[in-house]
């Protein structure tokens, strides 16, 4: 008997100190508690992603650049972000069966910054291009001259439906919201089914007018409705086109001084929803 009491009390002594340390034992902070992977969002529609992560990289079709003189990355909204400067630019040339040949509908989204573009200097941060015009290509997207006294950005598109009497899309739209020298995430897009072309900020549209919103396919009024590309062949990223090849040296062909950051383009126009939804996981990576 003594010996069953004795072996009983070192079990309980065991299970004791056991429990004791377990008590003691830290969780480890999960580090992707909270976040969201903005890659979630419209998955099956999203076509090219260029998170610039102190690379050139694009995550979705794995391309890499054929030229990137003078490009740095610094401190983004998520780990590096692209540097624009003189002279800096990136262009990719797109494999044969690449969506972004085709798009009839978009939705471009990224993180921006960029200082007030002044003078003669129009840089373009991006661009699909076009073989047989190396100026305004496929689809374009850029920032107006403004004055120095501005005090904020003014964006400009370009979009192509060729077969129709406007085929060259073009809107400029400038509004105070759009700060100077301040990270914004922006997504730019037009809708084939609507024939609206929108701007968000901060995952919400920014307020145009029907000039800039309804786009149409000529002087009757017909809605334009799906966009028709030709001839994509490239994608240029802080420059013009015909700068970089050295066949114009147009002084007003300026370039891109601002950064950009976690850009991705969509085949589609994204729901105001995913938008929003977007932008929230987009905030959840933030440095």
């Amino acid at each position: 008997m003594k010996k069953l009491k004795l072996f009983s009390v070192f079990t309980v002594s065991a299970l004791f100190i056991g429990m004791s340390f377990t008590s003691c034992k830290t969780t480890e902070p999960d580090p992707n508690d909270g976040k969201t992977d903005p890659s979630t969002i419209a998955t099956s529609n999203l076509v090219a992603y260029f998170p610039f992560n102190g690379n050139a990289t694009e995550a979705i079709g794995t391309l890499t650049p054929e030229v990137q003189p003078n490009v740095t990355y610094v401190t983004g909204r998520r780990g590096k972000a692209y540097q624009g400067a003189t002279g800096a630019h990136l262009r990719y040339a797109l494999p044969a069966a690449s969506k972004l040949k085709s798009l009839t509908s978009f939705s471009v989204g990224m993180w921006f910054k960029s200082p007030l573009v002044t003078g003669d200097p129009e840089p373009i941060f991006f661009q699909i291009g076009k073989s047989d015009d190396l100026f305004w290509g496929n689809m374009t997207l850029a920032l107006n001259r403004l004055a120095a006294t501005a005090d904020s950005l003014q964006f400009k598109a370009f979009f192509l439906k060729t077969g129709v009497e406007w085929s060259g899309q073009s809107v400029g739209f400038s509004k105070n919201t759009f700060k100077i020298n301040n990270w914004m995430h922006l997504v730019f897009e037009y809708d084939a089914a609507t024939s609206k072309y929108k701007i968000f900020k901060d995952g919400v549209q920014v307020v145009t007018n029907t000039g800039v919103e309804d786009r149409k396919s000529g002087p009757t009024g017909a809605a334009l409705g799906a966009l028709a590309f030709d001839k994509a062949d490239k994608i240029n990223i802080g420059a013009w086109r015909p700068k970089t090849e050295g066949t114009a040296t147009d002084v007003w062909m300026g370039w891109f001084m601002g950064n950009l950051d976690e850009l991705r383009v969509y085949d589609k126009a994204l729901t105001a929803v995913e938008v929003k939804a977007l932008y929230d996981a987009e905030v959840t990576q933030v440095n």
